[in-house]
């Protein structure tokens, strides 16, 4: 492997001047942000989105709370014991 090394190593050596003629520092800037931006605007594109599953899952949270309050909680129609406690003052007064 070190032989293969050297010789890549060698090869860039002896033709860096080609090499060279085809890197232009602006143009390596230029796709990097137009890439980027790219990418900024897939994010963008899905806020919307995001928003309007947020607001729903809070609808649907404080609406299943506002349903096993109403409806579903066995207790719901029993005497309280802060109730029961207020009761029992009544009674002996």
């Amino acid at each position: 492997m070190k032989k293969n090394d050297d010789y890549i190593e060698k090869f860039i050596r002896e033709h860096r001047s080609e090499f060279d003629k085809y890197y232009d520092n602006n143009l390596h800037e230029k796709k990097f942000l137009f890439k980027l931006s790219q990418r900024f605007k897939k994010i963008i594109n899905i806020v919307p989105y995001l928003i309007r599953v947020f607001i729903v899952t809070i609808i649907i949270f404080v609406a299943s709370i506002w349903t096993w309050n109403e409806f579903i909680r066995k207790d719901r129609h029993e005497v309280t014991l802060k109730q029961k406690i207020e009761n029992l003052k009544l009674i002996k007064n």
